[in-house]
């Protein structure tokens, strides 16, 4: 029961106390925790529990028409037009001086 205490103690530490002004041990245990943490979600495993997919091409088509109604919002069709036209989404958009869009 005293080393569960003092385990628990170290592992799960009074967040209301800087960790640079906690015990030792307590600083020790958080250090080697996140860096475990990171290097396992750095890995090629850790990524792919995350199913993380990176950066990569994709197609959107805008805020879900659904999100638009619950906030009671809606595109304006000619910004939707340019913004959102995939045969376009290659193309590097262009801004007049007062930043408007152009493209």
């Amino acid at each position: 029961e005293q080393q569960k205490q003092i385990l628990d103690t170290i592992c799960y530490r009074d967040m209301d106390v800087p960790l640079d002004e906690q015990p030792l041990g307590i600083q020790f245990f958080a250090l080697i925790r996140n860096l475990v943490v990171t290097g396992y979600y750095t890995s090629k495993v850790g990524i792919a529990d995350l199913g993380y997919k990176g950066n990569s091409p994709n197609v959107w088509d805008g805020v879900p028409d659904e999100v638009l109604k619950k906030h009671g919002v809606e595109y304006d069709p000619e910004w939707i037009a340019k913004c959102v036209d995939q045969s376009k989404r290659n193309d590097i958009a262009q801004w007049d001086e007062n930043g408007n869009l152009l493209t």
